[in-house]
């Protein structure tokens, strides 16, 4: 898991070894990547708000602006990555967590530029939101600030991600920011500081919220995933009656709400535990309702003692929420010098003493998972619930690409449509044993949107239609 050290005072992201700020003497506090991801969920947010005005502005009624954020954050990390004429592993995680994607180290190298537009789209569509929200005396709306404030702040963290800063670099990022800043300036931007909380936690951060029964429904509402569905709610009935039982001072076995989800990779283990986190914070049984999402890195250190520390300044952050661990399975080794188990004993001892508010979600493939807890009697009496996720099916893939394309204001023609129900079909049929589902969903999507834009980009007066529709033509990657 990507971690920077920062000054708790002035925000000054520090060397990893520094345990003190030079500049103002301050201890240093740890920011992971959840915490960018919270920042960018609090400006989709915003921007969902202020698109409600999207109907009303001829020009952007068939525009996705939260797709074309993304667009512009992909160019924006590209140009700062190539700044230095290579892209790392570290800054492929930083872009892939931060805008849920799966890009490889040559899927960047192959899209990306070293030029960046001074403004690009996504400014121009926040701008034009802000101006007819001023128009009806909604003067506080700012998205385009909230867009600024993520490019400073992102741009930070991200030409840092490998704690070592190239002079090129940072002079390509103040460089950009600074005339992106005169170009906001000259537009009447009210461009105030970005607020960088260095406290992880979610207590302060602005989130969408819902009811219950609203968070329910989008459970419910998942593609695929019945068996999952179904014992997920009967697991929150049981919650909901003992929570009765409580409440009316009748006495009840203790119980443990820690779980178990195996499956395949991209089958919505950890767009299932966020839902969770949601509702029991809704009836109660959270006080916070946030997800932590952490792995192997994450917790395990390089020498004796460091491990304990790092587990738990996660389980510190997750407190109040479910820590989420993917690929738990990791974690048990039979290597002597391996310091997982330390790491294992760490989170049994946390889970005992905070089972009030906390609730802990291991996550992997079923044979590993069962391996895993079999690895320690602790994990077997504190682990009794398990949910399997199984693979989508082909009518669900369907469904999932379908999704993707709406999200991208995309239609299929119909050629398109019948390769597109063929081809999850043989996928499906001869999907291997650690089948990737919705990514390799994703990985098609991208590859497909790819195929697009060069089947596109040789053409002259190319239509909004011919913008918005995938073709069989499209689907033909690799083919001869």
């Amino acid at each position: 898991m990507l971690e920077w050290s920062i000054c708790s005072d002035c925000g000054t992201i520090l060397d990893k070894s520094q345990e003190t700020c030079q500049n103002c003497h301050t201890d240093v506090e740890k920011i992971h990547m959840d915490y960018l991801v919270r920042y960018f969920n609090n400006l989709k947010f915003i921007v969902k708000t202020a698109s409600v005005f999207k109907p009303y502005i001829e020009n952007l009624k068939d525009i996705s602006i939260e797709t074309a954020i993304i667009d512009d954050l992909f160019r924006y990390f590209s140009y700062l990555g190539l700044g230095d004429g290579k892209i790392t592993e570290n800054e492929v995680e930083f872009i892939n967590v931060l805008l849920d994607a799966t890009y490889t180290e040559e899927d960047i190298l192959k899209l990306a530029n070293e030029e960046i537009d001074d403004y690009p789209l996504s400014f121009k569509y926040l701008h034009q939101l802000d101006l007819y929200g001023k128009d009806l005396d909604m003067h506080e709306l700012s998205s385009t600030n909230e867009l600024f404030g993520c490019y400073k702040l992102f741009g930070k963290f991200f030409i840092t991600v490998d704690n070592e800063l190239d002079d090129v670099v940072l002079n390509k990022y103040s460089t950009y920011i600074n005339k992106l800043e005169s170009k906001l300036t000259d537009d009447n931007v009210n461009l105030k500081p970005i607020k960088l909380n260095q406290n992880t936690s979610t207590a302060n951060t602005v989130e969408e919220t819902h009811t219950l029964d609203e968070y329910l429904q989008e459970l419910n509402k998942l593609i695929g995933l019945e068996k999952v569905k179904k014992d997920v709610n009967s697991l929150l009935n049981l919650v909901q009656i003992r929570e009765l039982r409580k409440s009316r001072g009748i006495s009840q076995p203790s119980m443990s709400l820690h779980l178990v989800f195996s499956g395949n990779p991209g089958t919505g283990k950890t767009t299932v535990a966020r839902l969770l986190s949601k509702i029991y914070h809704e009836i109660g049984i959270l006080s916070k309702g946030h997800l932590v999402e952490t792995d192997r890195s994450g917790l395990v250190g390089g020498y004796v003692g460091q491990t304990a520390i790092k587990t738990q300044d996660v389980i510190k952050s997750a407190m109040g929420g479910i820590l989420f661990i993917d690929e738990a399975y990791s974690l048990a080794s039979n290597s002597e010098n391996d310091y997982g188990a330390e790491a294992i004993d760490t989170l049994l001892k946390a889970m005992e003493d905070n089972r009030d508010d906390l609730i802990v979600i291991v996550a992997g493939y079923p044979e590993l998972m069962d391996k895993f807890l079999n690895s320690n009697p602790g994990l077997e009496s504190r682990f009794n619930k398990f949910i399997l996720f199984e693979d989508y099916n082909d009518e669900e893939l369907y469904k999932i690409f379908l999704l993707m394309c709406e999200d991208s204001n995309l239609v299929l023609d119909k050629g398109a449509d019948e390769y597109l129900r063929q081809y999850f079909k043989k996928m499906y049929e001869n999907r291997s044993k650690n089948f990737a589902n919705a990514r390799a969903v994703r990985n098609l999507f991208e590859e497909v949107i790819t195929s697009q834009a060069n089947r596109l980009a040789g053409k002259d007066n190319i239509t909004d239609e011919e913008l918005n529709t995938l073709t069989y033509e499209d689907f033909l990657i690799g083919d001869d």
